[in-house]
């Protein structure tokens, strides 16, 4: 005879509500943005401030204005008032180099988010006690104005997460020496602003060429205001939500591209490209690795993988320029020249030596798309090419050869000569005076970026009620599509175990 069943007696919670723990986490959620500008010397950052500002407090948002330049000097005890345009821009410079060199490549990101903080505590934290962190829920704003180098960003991305935002400004060089002169500021000064400001020589200097492609949006300065304000108000309503916005043709190659650049095992870095029709359809994508047999590039599936970090598990490029300065110092030796093992390094760092790349066994991510388009027998006459990086001079000359009309792109690079051996078939539209419709345009990217793609166009919320009907959601009420949360996630273990203890004990505790 079998034993009775006993029933399980559970305790009944006080209600389903306050039993549902993660709707009280959800709440948790910061309304805090801090956007950080970065721009070339000439862009047009206080534009973009001001329309930037303008939109947030239309929506709700308390701005505040974090300036760096004026941190520096407050920090530093110098003087600019008195300075011409040109000598305050200098001075700036150096003084912001100093305080890198001296301290750390990130110092004066450390000094903004000591402003932040400050600033946070006396606008919110009138009777919150000084030595504790303060966590606000209004919806506040910090914009950073504006970041020089890679260091200052990685330094935001790890202290506010998902809460940072980096707005990149691109504007023509012949526009922003056109601003420069308006300054009074003459043409051999401008050069060499300009010049320092792109990429110092030393690691410690401004570096806003390898700082701007970090960014999270990307905005064209091409002078019209109105242009200016609709993609600053679209990008705050990315940020928030509130109705359907759909990727631009150019997102979409875009993030494409970076979506084939992970399928890379190369040694150096991941790259990707991917190929449109005039539609915007993707037809090809492409990455940098290496070839295998019958076409196409080693994969996971592959039987017998020759990737590099397999096949001799070295970098060939590395390997073969190694070989190179050897070479160099044997002759070297023979020629009883002294020291000729720091000679030959010298000659590899310091000349084009160094940028040498056709020793590399990966096929690089423009020749992959080309070629996989080749492969399904469509044609590349007046496509266009996305790359997650600007194209060396060998696949320049390809992307000429195959008859691609366009290509956009993120990352700088530079170590190619694509303009210098092919600027009769190539033209900068960045640095283009007008419309060249004999030569491929190489363009920087306009819009989203890939960090963001994902977050921006997924519905985070329902479009529609019961009946149908498309829902409208004001920025002012809503809260943020890539949360940052104020508390960690040690934090909310707690909380889930005090609800536990609190609504369903475990009868073995007790």
């Amino acid at each position: 005879m079998s034993a009775t069943a006993k029933t399980l007696k559970l305790p009944t919670p006080h209600s389903k509500q306050s039993f549902e723990v993660n709707k009280e986490i959800r709440n948790r959620r910061s309304q805090e943005l801090v956007i950080a500008l970065c721009g070339a010397v000439g862009s047009g950052i206080k534009e973009l401030n001001d329309k930037l500002q303008t939109e947030l407090e239309n929506h709700g948002y308390h701005v505040e204005h974090i300036k760096l330049s004026s941190l520096i000097i407050g920090r530093t005890g110098e003087e600019t008032k008195n300075l011409s345009n040109f000598d305050r821009y200098k001075k700036l410079q150096d003084l912001g180099d100093q305080l890198r060199q001296e301290y750390s490549s990130d110092i004066i990101a450390q000094l903004a988010i000591e402003a932040i903080s400050t600033v946070r505590m006396a606008e919110f934290g009138e009777s919150h006690p000084i030595d504790q962190p303060l966590k606000v829920f209004e919806k506040v704003a910090y914009i950073v104005d504006q970041v020089k180098h890679p260091s200052e960003i990685e330094l935001f991305r790890e202290v506010y997460r998902n809460n940072f935002y980096l707005i990149g400004l691109l504007r023509t060089e012949n526009e922003r020496k056109n601003n420069l002169k308006e300054e009074q500021i003459q043409e051999p000064n401008i050069s060499e602003l300009i010049e320092r400001d792109r990429k110092a020589s030393q690691k410690h200097g401004q570096h806003v060429e390898a700082s701007f492609h970090k960014s999270d949006y990307f905005i064209r300065n091409i002078g019209d205001t109105r242009q200016l304000t609709n993609s600053v108000q679209r990008f705050i309503a990315l940020i928030h939500g509130t109705h359907p916005i759909t990727p631009t043709k150019d997102e979409v190659g875009i993030y494409a591209a970076y979506s084939a650049s992970l399928k890379s095992a190369c040694l150096s870095r991941q790259v990707g490209a991917s190929i449109t029709d005039d539609s915007g359809l993707v037809v090809a994508t492409g990455c940098n690795d290496v070839p295998k047999f019958g076409g196409g590039l080693y994969d996971e599936s592959s039987t017998k993988d020759g990737r590099c970090f397999n096949h001799g598990q070295e970098c060939y490029n590395d390997k073969h320029k190694s070989i190179l300065k050897d070479q160099i110092g044997t002759i070297l030796r023979n020629h009883n020249i002294a020291n000729p093992i720091n000679i030959a390094e010298e000659i590899i760092q310091d000349t084009k030596a160094k940028s040498l790349i056709e020793y590399s066994r990966a096929i690089h991510a423009e020749m992959d798309a080309i070629i996989a388009l080749a492969r399904t027998n469509l044609d590349t006459i007046n496509k266009t090419l996305y790359c997650t990086t600007y194209p060396c001079h060998i696949c320049a000359r390809h992307i000429v050869a195959s008859g691609i009309k366009r290509v956009v792109y993120v990352e700088p690079y530079e170590k190619s000569l694509a303009i210098l051996l092919h600027g009769d078939a190539i033209h900068q539209s960045e640095e283009s005076s007008g419309r060249e419709d004999k030569k491929v345009s190489f363009e920087m990217f306009e819009g989203v970026s890939p960090r963001r793609y994902s977050r921006f166009f997924s519905i985070n919320r329902p479009r529609k009620d019961s009946g149908g009907k498309a829902i409208e959601y004001k920025i002012k009420d809503s809260g943020h599509v890539d949360p940052q949360h104020l508390d960690s996630y040690v934090d909310y273990e707690s909380k889930v175990i005090q609800n536990l203890k609190e609504h369903f004990p475990d009868p073995k505790a007790s």
